[in-house]
Order: C-alpha cells, then sequence, then structure tokens
C-alpha cells in the first residue's frame, strides 16, 4: 500500500503531462495521411493504372487501419466523423487512454481503504509489479522510489494504448511511428537529463571514455558510446511500432484473403485471425513491459559512473 501512496498522488499530473507531450508531438508531426476518398484526382488515376482495382482496394483497406487520419469511421456504415483541424483519430486515443487510466486510479482510490478491493486491488498489484519486477531490481530501492511514479505512469499508459487498439472500433496509436518516436525522444531527453544532473555535464561525457586508451582510440569510441544513445532511443521506437504495426497488418491480410481468393478460405484464415489476435493481446503486454524495462535501464545506466 505504501507504494500507492507515494505514486498515485503524481501519477495524474505525470500521465497528463506525458499526454500533452504527445500531443503537441504528434501535432508538430505534420498533416496526417489522407484517406483513401480524399486523394488528389492525379493519384487516384496514376495508381488505378499502376495496379488492379482489386489490389488498390486491398491496399487501402489495410494501410486505412495502421496509418493516421483526421477521419474516424466508427461503425461500417456509417459517414466518417470528420475531426476538428490539428485533431487526428491517434490523437483521440492518446486522450482516451489517458482519460480511461487518469479516471481508473481517481475512483479506485476516491476514498482511503485499509485493504484494497477490486480494482483498488488491481491497480495495486499493477504498481508493485512495476516497483518490485521493474524499477527497484534496476535502480535500487532508495532511486527507485523516485522513479517509481513515471514508470508506473508509462507503463499503464501503454498497456491503455495498445489494448485499445485491440478493440476494432479504435486504432492503435502506438502503430504511429510519430507517436513511438516522441516517447522515444521523451527518454532519450531523460537520460541527458540524468546524467548531466548526477554527474555533472564533463564527468557525463568522460564516463564514455575508456581509462587509459590512446587519445584516438578514445574519441572514437567516444563517439560510439554518444551516437549509442540514440541508437537505443531509436530501438525503443522501431520496436514498439514494428510489433504493433505488423499484428494489426497479419490479421487484416487474413480476413482480407476471404474476399480476395475465395470464401471457402475462411475456414483457414479465421482460425488464423483468432490465433494472430490472442497473440496480439500478449504483445500489446509484453511490447508495454519492454520499452518500461529498457527506458528504465538506460535512464539508470546514465546516472551511474563507470567507477561505481
Amino acid at each position: 500500500m505504501s507504494a500507492l501512496r507515494a505514486t498515485r498522488h503524481v501519477f495524474i499530473a505525470a500521465l497528463l503531462g506525458l499526454t500533452l507531450y504527445l500531443s503537441a508531438s504528434r501535432a508538430a508531426a505534420g498533416t496526417p495521411v489522407p484517406a483513401p476518398d480524399t486523394m488528389p484526382a492525379a493519384a487516384a488515376t496514376a495508381a488505378d493504372g499502376a495496379s488492379s482495382p482489386g489490389e488498390a482496394d486491398l491496399s487501402s483497406i489495410l494501410l486505412g487501419h495502421v496509418t493516421d487520419s483526421d477521419e474516424w469511421e466508427i461503425l461500417p456504415g456509417l459517414p466518417a466523423w470528420h475531426l476538428p483541424r490539428g485533431v487526428t483519430v491517434h490523437l483521440v486515443m492518446l486522450w482516451l487512454a489517458a482519460a480511461l487510466t487518469g479516471g481508473a486510479f481517481l475512483w479506485a482510490f476516491r476514498r482511503s481503504q485499509v485493504k484494497p478491493r477490486g480494482l483498488a486491488n488491481a491497480l495495486e498489484m499493477l504498481v508493485l509489479f512495476v516497483r518490485d519486477d521493474m524499477v527497484f531490481p534496476v535502480m535500487g530501492e532508495e532511486e527507485g522510489e523516485k522513479w517509481l511514479p513515471f514508470f508506473t505512469t508509462l507503463f499503464v499508459f501503454l498497456l491503455a494504448v495498445n489494448y485499445l487498439g485491440m478493440i476494432p472500433l479504435f486504432r492503435t496509436a502506438t502503430a504511429n511511428i510519430n507517436v513511438t518516436s516522441a516517447l522515444a525522444a521523451m527518454i532519450l531527453l531523460l537520460i541527458f537529463a540524468t546524467g548531466i544532473l548526477r554527474l555533472g555535464a564533463l564527468h557525463f561525457i568522460g564516463n564514455m571514455l575508456p581509462e587509459g586508451a590512446p587519445k584516438p582510440v578514445a574519441i572514437f569510441v567516444c563517439f560510439l558510446e554518444f551516437s549509442g544513445l540514440f541508437v537505443k532511443a531509436l530501438v525503443l521506437s522501431l520496436r514498439l511500432f514494428a510489433n504493433m504495426v505488423a499484428g494489426h497488418l497479419a490479421i487484416l491480410a487474413m480476413l482480407a484473403m476471404i474476399f480476395v481468393l475465395s470464401p471457402w478460405f475462411s475456414s483457414l484464415s479465421l482460425p488464423l485471425a483468432v490465433f494472430i489476435y490472442t497473440l496480439e493481446i500478449l504483445v500489446a503486454l509484453i511490447q508495454a513491459l519492454v520499452f518500461t524495462l529498457l527506458s528504465c535501464i538506460f535512464i539508470s545506466m546514465a546516472s551511474v559512473a563507470h567507477e561505481d
């Protein structure tokens, strides 16, 4: 219960800051990809000439479920909902995930409980999992207590975003490279900020220099270590993005085969789609765990001197 007391007071503030940061990053990323029916006539004509109508329809269906747009088709057959200028479907998913997770914590702990029950008990187990299996083993108890609210927020937020995308009416915001890049950029900034504040700028850079090595070798190694920080952030972004996109495309491809090849193909494609969907439920959890754990490791490594 002490972990929840240390976490819940800053959870909502951290969640709001994370959502606002991702919203600003997503808005600054540029204009969303236009929906297939809003493509310019010249581009549509060129696409029709380059491939058959069936191939064009299939590619539009597949890409339409993983790309961002300012039009949200809530139910098939109903007119698409045109979002306000500057707002996209993936941005709405980020807001919705923040509202659901923040609302869950507020509702579960709206009054003090000696022994948590129901939703409060489930959230306590989640916080204890992040504390005992990710933060404390990597950072230690003293330093881990300071970072526990942040990593709990990050883990729960990623879980909510990933699982929202599993609902057919919604989309997966983490299947957007802009969202995962914004998350990775945030971790990269925290790596630099934590290392410089804890060790000092000169010691942080000196931490990348091998002791006793010739100057040319030391400079080259320092360059590799410094660029490695950016590679770590890039890997964080691409791993989350690729895993969330791949599963959705695989499910959609299996279902599309029914209409492209033959209705009899459904006897094979439907069980495969259900199996992949079940696997995606596990992948969504694993990717949130891996992103949070690696972020914890990278931030912790940046604040520890080599001699320690």
